[in-house]
């Protein structure tokens, strides 16, 4: 036998005996079945609902699990406890949710140390499929709706995004459930009447508080509209009012219209085609119908978008994924439209490759810290700066260190410039980050948006941490939703960039990090444990909440006047003071100045609106001319960054900051200004906050937050059919 067939054979007996040991390699051998995301889909970033299944005599029901996922910086993050459960079929699962800091999709799961064996827990890991890029625009489809997909290209095409489709089967099997959480991988949710009728209920449940805590729903239900107003659950409230009846509609030229396109009158049945009519309005609000069937008091509403909580919802009374309808050409546009494709505060800009957006500026300017002792703010030691020192190091070594050595044939000095050459640059080093940003203490800094909507109550805060810690050390961190509002819904995680860049969670490799330990979550998601910090590093986090407010938060007599503009009075019962007010509607603002609790702002008392877009960019009158200055990529002022964020889209999306909001485009209120909705605007008064931070370093050393750098609280207010008395 040749040398060359036995060193084949050995090393296919190699292989062979590493698949058998790793379950990662051999994908028969594992007994666990993970699966991920939306569908079974997962996006990068994102929250991502995950079921560990498998039979019960793997899983056995009642026991408790882990799993642990990766950070951007490639460390394992372990889950709270997670409980198997067992269904009639006899399979037990266990449900968690995570966030995948890395597109590799590695999933280890943790088991109880068997009896007897004293190694610790058994870990058995699997590896999941190519994911959603978080750069990337996520439309999620339950039905079956092909338009959707010739849509989302329409949108990308004006908007320079890129939008992935997830088609979900509505009689399949869900990852997702009644957390809004399992949902906010997807930017817009499309559900179709027929579908919704065999969605299971938490699911149903899941993303009506999706929508509420400020999602985009799309539902299409025109002749399944008396079955969905049939349904319990909160599937009818998706409906724009209380349904009545049906109606034949035989002219369908409001929709050819609104769609561009014609042909559909071709195919209405003889009969005419049936659409729902509604009675009274919703507590809510009747919204906006943008397209109508008829004139006057007889018109048939056919597409209504309207606010539900934080959120909005588009409805669509045709059935566009039944026969014969289901072909029209026309459906491509109205869908686009439907999706915001023409909507002028979307903004008109291309998004620039490689750009950092909102989120990720908001990252680097939350990322800096007092010096030691001189009370002015500090920045790591500059890239330049240590690019300009490593090239000097490297002169040193070549040539001067080869001039100096070979000049009279003395290679013995090497020994003796060669350590004394990177002591000195060492030591230089040293000195330089102890003289940059020396002496600073352990320290966090603290930003936060609390929305409130005065129709439901609900609330929702989503707070950023960025710690300081000047030597090795274990970081503790959690938080807490107010005290005054109940039913607190709490999430602590890490903050990152999106995209490939430095840092990015889709980077080539994970962030270096001089502390590579893995850590994890504690009795639930709100507090982290164990979270390892290198000397002179930061760590960054962001925790999001829901909430409920025990009573109103605004006395409000705001209406719409006959010309467009606000009028009436409102008050806010939050309990801090709010500083730098103003009042949102439409495209105009109103500027408020400070408002304590209990104190009533009057429309008619203020100097009268001005323009919105032109406010949010700042723009100025130069020479005759209005003039916005072009938004600074590169600008750290907080406050600046979350006003931005606040009402990307009214301020002109990316065709102001050229690059899109990022994780802070979930926040963007924009839609709601358009609506039967007015915002109020304003910054909690210094050292007042919401979010509850407890952060403490290894030894019980406890970091108090300096004072946030922008509490922003906006409170959604629906406005009055006609004025007060």
């Amino acid at each position: 036998m040749s040398r060359r067939a036995v060193s084949g054979g050995l090393i296919t007996f190699l292989l062979l005996a590493a698949q058998t040991a790793c379950p990662v390699c051999g994908g028969d051998v594992t007994q666990l079945h993970v699966t991920a995301g939306i569908g079974g889909v997962r996006r990068t970033g994102a929250w991502t609902p995950l079921v560990v299944s498998s039979s019960t005599d793997v899983l056995r029901p009642g026991e408790v699990i882990h799993v642990a996922v990766e950070d951007p910086e490639g460390q394992f993050v372990r889950s709270p406890p997670m409980v198997v459960m067992a269904d009639a079929t006899g399979e037990s699962w266990a449900r968690s949710c995570v966030r995948f800091g890395r597109p590799s999709g590695r999933v280890r799961v943790e088991r109880g140390a068997p009896v007897g064996n004293a190694a610790g827990p058994a870990v058995e890991e699997v590896r999941l499929g190519e994911p959603i890029l978080s750069t990337e625009s996520v439309l999620v489809v339950y039905g079956d709706l092909p338009t959707a997909a010739r849509a989302a290209r329409l949108v990308d095409r004006e908007h320079g995004t890129q939008t992935r489709v997830i088609a979900v089967d509505p009689r399949g099997r869900f990852v997702e459930g009644a957390s809004a959480r399992d949902y906010d991988a997807a930017d817009t949710i499309v559900v179709c009447g027929r579908a919704a009728e065999s969605l299971p209920t938490d699911v149903v449940a899941g993303i009506d508080a999706w929508v509420r805590g400020g999602g985009r729903l799309v539902f299409i239900a025109g002749g399944s509209a008396p079955l969905v107003a049939g349904m319990a659950g909160p599937v009818a409230g998706w409906l724009p009012g209380t349904f009545e009846r049906m109606v034949p509609l035989r002219r369908l030229g409001a929709i050819e219209s609104h769609a561009r396109a014609g042909g559909l009158a071709d195919r209405v049945p003889p009969a005419g085609l049936m659409a729902p009519l509604f009675g009274t309005a919703r507590v809510d609000g009747a919204g906006v119908v943008e397209v109508a069937a008829g004139e006057g008091t007889s018109s048939v509403p056919l597409v209504v978008r309207r606010c539900r909580g934080l959120g909005t919802i588009t409805w669509l009374g045709i059935d566009i994924d039944e026969e014969p309808l289901r072909g029209w050409k026309g459906w491509d546009t109205l869908l686009f439209a439907m999706l915001g494709g023409r909507t002028r505060s979307e903004g008109g800009g291309e998004m620039l490759e490689g750009c950092v957006d909102l989120a990720g500026q908001l990252r680097a300017a939350l990322d800096t810290f007092p010096a030691g002792g001189s009370g002015k703010t500090s920045r790591p030691v500059p890239f330049e700066l240590i690019a300009a020192l490593g090239i000097i190091y490297v002169l040193c070594l070549y040539p001067f260190d080869w001039w100096l050595v070979s000049r009279g044939g003395r290679p013995w000095l090497s020994w003796i410039t060669l350590p004394a050459l990177a002591a000195a640059f060492t030591g230089g080093a040293w000195a330089l980050t102890a003289w940059w940003g020396g002496g600073r203490p352990a320290g966090a800094d603290v930003a936060e948006i609390i929305d409130v909507d005065a129709v439901s109550g609900q609330a929702r805060g989503t707070s950023w941490a960025a710690v300081f810690a000047p030597d090795n050390t274990m970081l503790d961190a959690s938080a807490a939703v107010p005290a005054a509002w109940a039913n607190g819904d709490m999430a602590v995680s890490w903050f990152a960039d999106s995209g490939r860049g430095f840092a990015g969670v889709e980077s080539t490799a994970p962030h270096p990090s001089l502390a590579a330990t893995d850590y994890g979550y504690g009795e639930s998601l709100a507090s982290l444990e164990d979270a390892p910090l290198a000397a002179a590093s930061s760590r960054l986090f962001e925790a999001e909440w829901a909430a409920v407010v025990p009573s109103p938060v605004v006395a409000s007599s705001l209406h719409r006047t006959s010309q467009g503009t606000l009028g009436g009075g409102v008050a806010h019962h939050l309990p801090f003071v709010l500083e730098e007010c103003r009042l949102l509607h439409a495209g105009w603002l109103y500027d408020v100045g400070t408002l304590r609790p209990g104190d009533r702002y009057d429309t008619e008392a203020g100097r009268g609106p001005r323009s919105l877009a032109s406010a949010i960019t700042r723009r100025a009158a130069i020479r005759e001319r209005e003039m916005a200055p072009r938004w600074d990529a590169a600008s750290t002022d907080v406050g600046r960054i979350l006003e931005v964020a606040a009402f990307h889209a009214a301020a002109g999306g990316t065709g102001y900051t050229v690059c899109g909001a990022g994780r802070l485009g979930r926040l963007d209120l924009s839609p709601v200004l358009l609506l039967d909705r007015a915002v109020l605007v304003g910054v909690a008064a210094a050292g007042q906050r919401g979010t509850a931070w407890h952060l403490a370093l290894e030894g019980a050393e406890t970091i108090d937050a300096l004072p946030a750098t922008a509490t922003l609280c906006r409170i959604v207010i629906p406005l009055a059919a006609e004025p007060v008395p």
